[in-house]
């Protein structure tokens, strides 16, 4: 009976305490209110409180400056503020202004104390006693802020600017009129007073819903919905470069984000797999760091064009994170093979380059004039694993190992050293890895490969569809016409160029409407070219009227490959090496095939939907919308190139003209003249002319090696292996060369091409023997595998550093089932440094050249990677120190970001939450051992409390192995002082030496390695190597798992493999060598 009194006695004060709805602010004709100035599409009503038992405080003083002055700060005016944070994520889309609500000039009033809304305790005797009165008294806390301004309004206040000095229309609260106040902020007096305040408190910071204000704005009503509530301490403030002193704002960052739509990256137990890489997960302090790629892709503040789809293996290049433009590239994203997983890559630049919400070294000030320090956080390409179909990532409710998002890679909880630097690899899975391969300005570029699900699956979705068109994709160019020239060839390739360079998103600067190369100068080009910057090359220099001459695209691909073209611009002369725009890769041919023409329709689809278009010529005599040439008969026939962009599988065979067509559907064109800028033609039509190109940006490559200066072809049919011997001309003192890619002219289908370079061989005219290979010694190998002939490039599995005005050879030898694969030549241009390889050694090619080119990088000393002696054994882990490092941890003391330089305390300021039950939050403080690079392992230092309310724990002690493993080529420099340190109760002894129990050959040259699990093992090292001693051409790989899969390997070729276990620092003994051979 007590029971059913007290039941109804709470529903009777809930009764009483609900809003009657009454509608407030109706009356406000002779105000004289005001629109907010400047662009805005988002409001944040601010409203102090105070409790029953407080007196005012948004006038008081802290450092010189009022409460509300300080909070407009933090909110909408220093440098670093609440507004911008969001304007600078959204991508520009977002502007957000703080506005305020004051009762008489001050803050609202509640009707009840403190203590009433805490937890009991001596001191607290009119706190809650249980969870039932928990949530009643959290109830009753936002009904009676809402009432408070329900009458604060009623009483003629308004809406106002921090200082009361401008009043603004109530109106202004709902931006995107759905009759809903856009976010509350409802900021409670700071206090001294002894109350427990745990996670689940109606006093802690977090974010709600309460419905209970309603005002009359012009005419309408809009309704509360979405708060944030926080209690800010006035302690330790900030200034930035022009004396505006802030609040630490991560608190109010994070849950403004929750009004967003964003989730907590954390879980219940306070863990998170994403810690710094976003400010819903572990924000930092006083100023967060960013969001991540997929969160503000979900928001819609990043589209398809910022977020690009990964189909292939290929290079990829990111701008910083928070670059603004619609078309600049910030993120890919692929689906994993065999997974309910999707993986997001971005790149986040914690120094000076990036933004300043990530950058560790802010213009931002204690009180006291010193400087912030930052945390010691890597820069790199972030790597992030979703489930598929999440919009917005939530952690909320996961445990360790079934996230919802996790940052991949990197040893510490942290995941401080989770971004992936130049020349770190990471395997995302057992069949896939990343690598970068550059950075420069402000941007990131990174190679991906493996078994893609979604390689073929976007060619095929593509190709099979019975109507595409390039427009819809936004990756064909305007119409440029080629006015009285013949020069459609010429148009026709760039048109090819242009929507390649868009398809593959290669440069983020640039969209269908501002890329724009020259057709005319390409064409120019073909005819009048001086000497190549090394001088390996004479000028081609013809006395001909350009704009008249014939041609084909084949001619234009020759070009690219010799870098003469594409330039931008509208001067035709201008010098492609000295203003490169792209390098080239790839000019792929689509043969055509009379005796097959439904395989020949299938693979021009096919190739517009790799490369984005495909160059055609056919017999041209009219302009028509609907055209079929075939069926032309006279004198007026005269070739056209055109480039094909889409096709449509059902136009009727009967709407062509002349004479219909022998079946149904057609492609459609982009032409070269404005007077028909677009048109259809039958697939009755083939084409000798078809090419498919590709490129890369301009600064993957500094110098092409070649001799092949004419435009003339000669296949080579008998003789398999052809050499181009060259002298390095390009390091000096502060710069290395390397050698990165090999081109090569091929012909035949379904060829293997491999790469072979020779370094220090002989001056070539010494009259020795085998001049490509006397003297010198192999120095790398690489095989790659093409469908179609054309100009191919292979890049070296590992770059070649070679040194100035020593020789070196680029031998290329190809081979097919068929037996017709070729290598092409042409006439020599000044050099004789070609030589071919019957079988019986090598002679020099008499007059001709091998169409071999040799691309090449610049990097600087310090920065380049070891490449031609890969190491047997894993770098030393050892603690490099010069005294033993302090680990003291922040308690009640001023919170920082600072961190000793041996060590980084972590400890998250002010974790905050939406609304959530259970117990206080229990602290841990995580500290991590920064050496070098490969030095990876935790200390922690378990059950430090402290007075604050925000700390926050890191319960992940162990380097994260399951799911990445990241590879570094480059040893970091090390210094001479070390002190060797041991995990404790792991030692050498203790890791038993590791079975290998199967190697199961597979398909596609690769080879699947099973071996027993190690109880105390944290990872697996393997190593695989053509020397049975592991000596040279070794290859080592890491993995958390007991099976790993070696891809890429070479054909009929015996391998080497070994295998031990490694726990932190200690290394177990390797397995017995097992052989194999693919």
């Amino acid at each position: 009976m007590k029971k059913i009194i007290s039941v109804c006695m709470v529903i009777i004060l809930a009764l009483s305490i609900i809003p009657n709805g009454t509608i407030y602010g109706e009356n406000y004709a002779g105000l004289n209110l005001q629109s907010l100035e400047g662009e805005c599409n988002f409001i944040n009503l601010i409203v102090f409180a105070r409790f029953s038992d407080e007196d005012e405080f948004v006038d008081n003083e802290y450092s010189g400056n009022s409460v509300r002055k300080i909070t407009d700060n933090s909110y909408n005016n220093a440098d670093y503020n609440v507004s911008d944070y969001y304007k600078t994520a959204s991508n520009g889309k977002l502007h957000m202004n703080s506005v305020y609500l004051f009762d008489k000039g001050g803050s609202i009033q509640l009707s009840h104390s403190r203590g009433y809304y805490a937890e009991y305790s001596d001191e607290n005797p009119e706190g809650y006693m249980d969870n039932g009165e928990k949530s009643q008294r959290m109830y009753e806390l936002k009904t009676d802020w809402s009432e408070s301004i329900n009458r604060a309004i009623s009483a003629g206040n308004v809406i106002t600017n921090y200082d009361g000095t401008k009043k603004y229309n109530f109106s202004e609260l709902d931006k995107n009129n759905d009759g809903v106040i856009d976010a509350i902020t409802i900021i409670y007096k700071n206090t001294t007073q002894s109350i427990s305040v745990g996670w689940s408190s109606p006093l802690w910071n977090y974010k709600d819903y309460a419905d209970y204000i309603k005002i009359n704005a012009d005419g309408k009503t809009i309704t509360s919905k979405n708060y944030v509530q926080v209690t800010n301490s006035y302690n330790y403030l900030y200034k930035d470069n022009r004396e505006n002193v802030i609040l630490p704002m991560a608190v109010a960052t994070h849950e403004m984000g929750h009004i967003l739509g964003f989730k907590d990256l954390y879980n219940s137990s306070n863990s998170s797999p994403v810690y710094y890489m976003s400010a819903m997960a572990k924000h930092m302090s006083p100023v967060p760091q960013f969001i991540s790629v997929k969160e503000r892709e979900a928001k819609g503040w990043l589209t398809s064009d910022n977020v690009k789809t990964i189909y292939q293996n290929g290079q990829y290049t990111l701008k910083e994170a928070s670059t603004r433009g619609d078309s600049q590239i910030v993120g890919y994203k692929l689906n994993l093979k065999g997974t309910n997983k999707t993986l997001y890559l971005e790149y986040r630049n914690f120094g000076t380059g990036g933004n300043k919400y990530d950058c560790q070294s802010k213009e931002l000030y204690k009180t006291d004039g010193t400087k912030l320090k930052g945390l010691i956080i890597g820069s790199g390409l972030v790597c992030y694993l979703v489930d598929k179909d999440t919009k917005f990532p939530n952690n909320m409710g996961c445990v360790a190992g079934k996230w919802n998002y996790e940052t991949l890679g990197g040893t510490y909880a942290t995941k401080s050293d989770a971004p992936l630097k130049l020349n770190q690899s990471l395997e995302i899975t057992d069949d896939m890895y990343v690598e970068v391969t550059n950075i420069t300005d402000n941007q990131l570029t990174f190679k991906i490969e493996g078994d893609f699900e979604e390689q073929q699956t976007e060619i095929k979705e593509i190709s099979d569809r019975e109507k595409y068109d390039g427009r819809d994709d936004g990756i064909v160019t305007p119409v440029k016409d080629q006015g009285d020239t013949n020069l459609c060839w010429a148009y026709s390739s760039i048109a090819a160029a242009e929507s390649s360079i868009l398809k593959s998103g290669i440069d983020p600067t640039v969209t269908k409407d501002t890329l724009s190369l020259n057709p005319m100068a390409a064409a120019y080009r073909v005819f009048k070219r001086e000497s190549d910057p090394l001088g390996n090359t004479d000028g081609d220099w013809q006395s001909v009227n350009y704009l008249t001459q014939s041609g084909d695209p084949l001619k234009i691909a020759k070009l690219y490959s010799m870098w003469w073209a594409p330039v931008s611009g509208n001067v035709v002369t201008t010098n492609p090496y000295e203003n490169p725009s792209y390098r080239f890769e790839n000019a792929i041919y689509i043969p055509e095939n009379k005796s097959n023409p439904e395989e020949y329709i299938r693979s021009i689809k096919k190739a517009i939907a790799k490369y984005g278009a495909v160059t055609f010529q056919y017999n041209n005599a009219r302009e028509t919308l609907y055209y079929n040439p075939k069926n032309e008969h006279g004198s007026t026939i005269s070739p056209h190139a055109c480039t094909i962009i889409g096709w449509d599988d059902n136009i009727p065979s009967d709407k062509f003209v002349p004479n219909g067509a022998t079946q149904k559907g057609g492609w459609l064109v982009k032409n070269s003249y404005k007077s028909l800028e677009y048109f259809w033609l039958s697939y009755d039509n083939t084409s000798s002319c078809s090419y498919a190109f590709s490129f890369a940006p301009k600064d993957k490559y500094d110098f092409n090696y070649y001799y092949d200066g004419s435009m003339d072809d000669f296949p080579l049919r008998k003789d398999k292996s052809v050499a181009n011997v060259f002298k390095a001309k390009k390091s000096d003192d502060l710069k290395d060369e390397y050698i990165k890619a090999v081109n090569v002219a091929i012909g035949g289908e379904n060829v293997t091409a491999k790469v072979e370079i020779y370094k220090n061989v002989d001056y070539p005219y010494g009259g020795q023997d085998n001049v490509p290979v006397s003297g010198g010694y192999l120095a790398n190998t690489t095989t790659a595998y093409f469908e179609n002939s054309g100009y191919v490039t292979i890049e070296l599995n590992q770059p070649v550093k070679i040194e100035k005005d020593q020789w070196f050879s680029a031998i290329v030898s190809v081979s097919n089932e068929k037996g017709d694969a070729k290598i092409m030549t042409s006439y020599k241009n000044g050099r004789e440094m070609s030589y071919i390889n019957n079988g019986s050694g090598w002679t020099q090619l008499k007059n001709y050249v091998g169409r071999i080119k040799v691309y090449t990088k610049l990097e600087n000393k310090l920065e380049n990677p070891a490449t031609e002696a890969p190491t047997t054994e894993a770098p030393t882990t050892a603690v490099t120190t010069t005294s033993e490092p302090t680990t003291a941890v922040t308690t009640t003391s001023e919170p920082t970001t600072e961190e000793p330089t041996t060590t980084e305390v972590t400890t998250t300021l002010e974790p905050t939450t939406e609304k959530q039950t259970g117990a206080p939050v229990t602290v841990e403080t995580t500290t991590e051992i920064l050496t070098t690079e490969n030095t990876t392992w935790e200390t922690t230092v378990e059950n430090q409390t402290t007075d604050e309310t925000t700390s926050e724990n890191a319960t992940e002690k162990e380097p994260t192995t399951t799911l990445g493993q990241v590879v570094t080529k480059k040893k970091e420099p090390t210094t001479n002082e070390k002190t060797t340190t041991r995990v404790a109760g792991v030692n050498k002894k203790s890791l038993k030496r590791i079975k290998i129990l199967k190697v199961k050959k597979l398909k596609n040259r690769k080879v699947r390695i099973i071996f027993k699990k190690i109880s105390k093992a944290k990872i697996y090292q393997i190593q695989y190597s053509t020397d049975r001693k592991f000596k040279k051409n070794v290859r080592t790989k890491r993995t958390g798992k007991n099976t790993y899969l070696l891809r890429q390997l070479r054909v009929r070729k015996r391998y080497y493999v070994r295998v031990r276990a490694i726990s932190g620092i200690t290394k177990g003994r390797w397995s017995k060598t097992k052989k194999l051979k693919v």
